[in-house]
């Protein structure tokens, strides 16, 4: 979708995906902000921490983790770690938000299974991964951002204002971690979420005129941090790319061309699986248009009583497609019915 495209659909893709950037944030990869962490301060903030989070800052990890419950919940069957933690030359802690996405891969478990295992699995992972005294100041830090987690969810800020709940969160957090902590888990994503919140009043204010309002919309976008602008760009290229594709073979453009283009914008492995995808797509349009039309055949057939009709279409179903496929023909056929109507 064109920067400079109409304020409707730079309206539409800009709200939603200005609202996935302050979730996709979690998950970017960029270059971290990495700062060596001594064991945990004490929150910065005269305010104490929480009646929920009574964590000592410098509380230490046992001398070796406590073995994890050997079988995975289903949230994790399948599923490898996220989080590339890493300890510096001197044995401490690296702080980046590698650190965060390993705690919340395991805590996705959260109600499959007691807190104490879910911690019991990540404490496993550290100790493997880190030396005795980063493990500790690792777990140190995870004991408080589960405390942290318990106090998020008894705020209660106002539906009306969700500025004043982000408020409420930043507070938070500035009271039980220490500042990089802050910066390097939650700076990126509170910016992501305020620029949506901007997004949203730019494309509802009724005093802006069309141009004014696509002047605010680039300038929000501007102030982004660079890993979100990267985060948006990834989320929104195979929608830039299928738009661009439908203009050029609205244009008149051959396979040829597209595959260029696919090959410029992606590289050409990404544009040969692209080109299989086409493939495969084609394949089961034209496999399903068969069957619909040997299909109508059958109904629109009148030597055969309901009963042999509906008994030759089954076969046809099964020698058309196998089990998982006719559970796909099956949603598109109550599709089709749903958009015709009565």
């Amino acid at each position: 979708m064109s920067r400079r495209s109409s304020v409707t659909g730079r309206g539409l893709g800009a709200l939603v995906v200005g609202i996935a950037s302050a979730a996709l944030v979690v998950r970017c990869s960029r270059p971290a902000h990495r700062v060596v962490a001594p064991p945990l301060p004490a929150p910065t903030s005269t305010a104490a921490p929480p009646a929920t989070a009574p964590m000592a800052p410098h509380a230490a990890a046992p001398a070796s983790a406590p073995p994890p419950p050997a079988a995975l919940p289903g949230s994790l069957e399948g599923t490898e770690p996220d989080g590339a933690i890493r300890a510096d030359d001197a044995g401490h802690l690296v702080i980046d938000l590698e650190l965060r996405r390993l705690f919340d891969h395991f805590l996705i478990a959260s109600g499959e299974e007691p807190l104490a295992q879910i911690r019991a699995r990540i404490l496993a992972v550290l100790h493997a991964r880190l030396p005795a005294t980063a493990a500790a100041e690792a777990t140190a830090i995870l004991d408080r951002y589960l405390a942290y987690r318990d106090a998020a969810r008894q705020l209660a800020p106002p539906p009306s204002d969700p500025r004043a709940g982000l408020a409420q969160l930043h507070d938070l957090r500035a009271r039980m971690f220490a500042p990089e902590i802050v910066q390097a888990w939650f700076a990126d994503e509170e910016a992501a979420t305020h620029a949506a919140l901007d997004r949203r009043d730019a494309l509802l204010d009724p005093a802006l005129s069309p141009a004014e309002r696509e002047r605010r919309l680039t300038e929000i976008d501007d102030r982004l941090p660079a890993a979100v602008r990267e985060a948006r760009a990834a989320a929104t290229a195979p929608l830039d790319e299928l738009n661009r594709e439908q203009a050029m073979r609205a244009a008149g453009a051959g396979d040829d061309q597209i595959a260029a283009a696919r090959t410029a914008a992606f590289g050409p492995e990404a544009a040969a699986r692209l080109a299989d995808l086409d493939r495969a797509r084609a394949e089961w349009d034209a496999r399903l248009a068969r069957f619909r039309d040997a299909r109508a055949a059958l109904l629109a057939d009148p030597r055969l009583d309901d009963a042999e009709r509906g008994r030759r279409i089954a076969e046809l179903l099964v020698r058309s497609f196998t089990p998982e496929e006719r559970i796909r023909v099956d949603a598109l056929d109550r599709i089709a019915a749903e958009r015709a109507g009565p």
